[in-house]
């Protein structure tokens, strides 16, 4: 039977009514709420997001149960932001962007009020205790700084992120915002340049970033955001300032060379002017002394200096003397500086000048050094002295010689004479040579030839010093030398003789130290052994200059540490009659390897010119950059990359460089590998070695990689013509199946001048974007239609199975 009793309990539909009625009145009310128009007198803060929290705040906290009173407290303290996690409230000044999280993470009710929102689960909710009455960007910021640019962020404008204190949480009515107006002005510059009128830019409202550029460096700015308002095209509806300074630039002008006033034995007395820097203060000056000969001034490498300690040790012929300051403004001024006096100047010591052996020729250039620092970034430029600096106008020699008022008319007297007597002589030699010449030829030409060179030779020319290491005075110093290098190394690296098992007659490898032989090394347990390569010296039998050398690549080795593509350096090991440098052994070149994957034509169905996949090409370059970036960064100096250096492991197919002593044989006669068609230009003529000769090696063996072993310059005969042809432009040339993306990485390491040259790290970094797409870098696919001559001349593969045997040994 139904009840009918309803009195005492409604219905569900009832109850559903009131509630929705009950909604629909808060609906309306809000909406009311939210057209009143802010009161102006009713102070709004911003609400400037949900960040990570940070675990530096805790030891400062205070209760506060809204984001109103947290505000309050912060912003009585003087701070920017007032931080919020559940009832506890912090104070900061900074503000992470980059720790910004999602909105939705900050879902902790506030205690006193639960339509606010108090931080979250490993996150805070931040406010600005900076009052808000109008929509001007918020929180402008400095994004990033060049040296003529500064990027600039802002918090785009949201009514939803004002908090009103005293009425609750209010909506204002949006103000529709037109776009903003960014303008800079100079504060301070050192540049003595006339200034720009401050240009004004206009960018859209939805941006939130913008980029200022072709600013001074080292120079602050005042910038200006503006936000004009829609309903106030006439004027502005907000703005935000902010200081910012640009990073400091290379130092501009070029100072002037000094001038040499006197020398004496040991000194060299010159005269340095003021110096002008529009691109940020002058902090320091670099005193530099380059030993050059009279025929040649090839400029220093700026990462080799160093202390004249450093250059002795590497065999350098310059190095830094002095560093004096330019702090205070009576620094910079006309004065005389002693090259030689003995003294140290910062973190250098001016040693006094000698002459070595060997340098009747060579004598001193005095190059500069402008350092300029500013908010922890320095930059430097380097002067390269010329053989001008050490002309004498005539007021300096008839000064320095003569007595006063008598000087100018001495001076042009002497002048005159001097100039005369090599006109006349200059004379007696021309028709003396002439004479001699009819004479030769017989009166009427009789019996005339051509003067011709009958062999090619590449031009080196003796720069007066030698461009290895000091050579120690006596065997014994340098047996002193070698010990301490060896007992500074790690005891693992002292290997007991007894550990090495030697095959004397498998010789690899020959050089100005001794053999390489193959051998195994025990480990010190006795349980395992595996092959290494054995250097065997005779110390007694070595030449001065092999063993300045010698101690060069030894302190070389030992600085350097464990690198996954460089050959393993196990230690050394004595006998009473010899030396043991002990290498990780892999027999198989890369030379070997790349000419080793060739495919003959129509060898397989898969039509490709190599077993090798374009992907281990490229990383095997890329393997190559690293392991010579890491070598770069230890200031340590290849001289001998090529591919009969590098070797391929057989079990990883992994790239494994050698740094130590000769190239080993190429090939069963023991043919040695010439080195010239590696080198770079600099190396060919001067023998000057560097961190961006090694870069021209490197895409010289990326290019090897690329051609499957092929020659570079294989038409080229002798070095002469080589040299020539790189003077003339000419490069190895590009292969069909190699992209231009590739190849153009390839040029940027054959720039002729060094400076110009890419650096590892960049080259690394470039190789590691292609290889994202392997096959759009290079394409080993065999071309049907790559090459035809005529109806009778077969279709030419890509790359012929057979190249000139000349790669077998180059």
């Amino acid at each position: 039977m139904k009840s009918t009793n309803t009195g005492h309990r409604p219905n569900a539909s009832w109850h559903s009514y009131v509630l929705t009625s009950w909604f629909r009145l808060l609906l309306v009310a809000s909406m009311v709420i939210a057209q009143r128009p802010l009161n102006v007198d009713e102070p709004a803060y911003y609400y400037v997001g949900c960040y990570t929290a940070r675990t530096d705040l805790l030891k400062e906290s205070v209760y506060a149960k809204t984001p109103q009173t947290c505000i309050e407290i912060c912003e009585h303290q003087g701070n920017k932001y007032a931080v919020l996690a559940a009832e506890k409230c912090f104070c900061a000044n900074q503000l992470e962007h980059e720790e910004q999280q999602d909105e939705q993470l900050c879902n902790t009710r506030c205690q006193a009020n639960k339509a606010q929102y108090c931080g979250g689960v490993g996150v805070h909710s931040y406010y600005s205790t900076t009052l808000v009455n109008q929509p001007a960007p918020h929180n402008l910021r400095l994004a990033n700084s060049t040296e003529n640019s500064l990027s600039l962020e802002w918090d785009s404008y949201e009514p939803r992120k004002l908090l009103v204190v005293g009425a609750g949480e209010v909506m204002p009515p949006e103000q529709q915002i037109a776009n903003f107006v960014i303008e800079s002005q100079v504060v301070q510059t050192y540049s003595s340049l006339p200034a720009f009128l401050p240009a004004k830019f206009i960018v859209q409202s939805t941006e939130t970033q913008f980029e200022l550029t072709d600013l001074q460096p080292a120079t602050l700015y005042n910038v200006s955001v503006t936000a004009i308002c829609v309903d106030q095209l006439n004027g502005n509806c907000g703005s935000a300032l902010l200081l910012a300074s640009t990073q400091v630039g290379v130092p501009s002008p070029v100072p002037p060379q000094p001038k040499i006033l006197s020398r004496a034995d040991t000194t060299l007395t010159v005269e340095l002017s003021p110096l002008r820097n529009d691109n940020g203060p002058v902090s320091k000056l670099l005193i530099i002394v380059e030993r050059v000969d009279d025929s040649l001034s090839q400029p220093f490498d700026p990462q080799l200096l160093g202390s004249w300690q450093q250059a002795q040790q590497d065999g350098l012929p310059y190095y830094i003397a002095a560093e004096l300051d330019y702090d205070r403004p009576e620094d910079n001024r006309t004065r005389q500086f002693v090259i030689g006096d003995g003294k140290r100047y910062g973190r250098y010591r001016n040693v006094q000048l000698e002459k070595l052996p060997g340098e009747e020729k060579a004598h001193v250039h005095i190059s500069l050094g402008v350092v300029s620092t500013l908010n922890g970034v320095t930059k430097t430029l380097y002067t390269h002295s010329t053989h001008e600096q050490h002309g004498s106008s005539l007021d300096d020699f008839s000064y320095a010689t003569f007595e006063k008022g008598r000087s100018s008319v001495v001076a042009l007297t002497v002048t005159c004479i001097i100039f005369g007597s090599c006109l006349l002589l200059s004379l007696i030699t021309y028709f003396y040579l002439r004479y001699k010449t009819y004479r030769a030829r017989g009166l009427g030409g009789r019996n005339a030839h051509e003067m011709t060179l009958q062999t090619p030779i590449i031009e080196r020319e003796n720069n007066g010093y030698l461009v290895e290491d000091e050579l120690p005075p006596t065997l014994e110093n340098f047996k002193q030398q070698l010990q301490a290098i060896v007992e500074a190394m790690e005891l693992m690296k002292r290997l007991p003789r007894n550990a090495l098992r030697l095959n004397v007659n498998d010789v690899i490898g020959e050089g100005r130290y001794g053999e390489i032989i193959t051998g195994k090394l025990t480990s010190s347990s006795g349980d395992t052994s595996s092959d290494c390569a054995l250097h065997v010296l005779a110390l007694d039998e070595l030449t001065a200059t092999a063993q300045a050398q010698l101690l060069r690549e030894m302190r070389n080795m030992a600085q350097l540490r464990r690198h996954e593509h460089i050959l393993d350096f196990h230690g050394v090991s004595a006998s009473p009659d010899w030396f043991y440098l002990v290498f990780e052994h892999q027999p198989v070149s890369l030379k070997r390897r790349l000419i080793e994957s060739r495919r003959a034509p129509h060898s397989a169905p898969v039509q490709r010119i190599t077993t090798l996949s374009e992907q281990l090409v490229l990383q095997w370059i890329y393997e190559l950059a690293s392991a010579m970036a890491y070598l770069g960064s230890c200031q340590v100096l290849h001289r001998q990359l090529c591919s009969h250096s590098v070797h391929i492991t057989a079990s990883e197919s992994k790239l494994k460089l050698s740094v130590f002593g000769p190239l080993h044989y190429v090939n069963s006669n023991r043919q040695q590998v010439d080195l010239t068609r590696w080198q770079a230009p600099e190396v060919l003529r001067y023998q000057h070695y560097s961190v961006k000769s090694d870069i021209w090696s490197f895409g010289c063996v990326a290019w090897e990689c690329c051609a499957l072993g092929g020659t570079p310059y294989a038409s080229l005969a002798s070095n002469q013509q080589l040299l020539d042809a790189i003077r003339s432009g000419s490069r190895p040339a590009q292969p069909a199946f190699v992209y231009e993306d590739l190849y153009q990485l390839l040029l940027n390491c054959w720039q002729m001048d060094p400076s110009n040259r890419i650096g590892f790290e960049d080259v690394a970094y470039s190789v590691r974007q292609l290889m994202t797409s392997a096959r759009h870098a290079l394409c080993f696919d065999r071309s049907t239609d790559s090459v035809v001559t005529s109806a009778a001349t077969p279709i030419l593969d890509t790359l012929p199975f057979y190249l000139p045997m000349l790669e077998l040994c180059n």
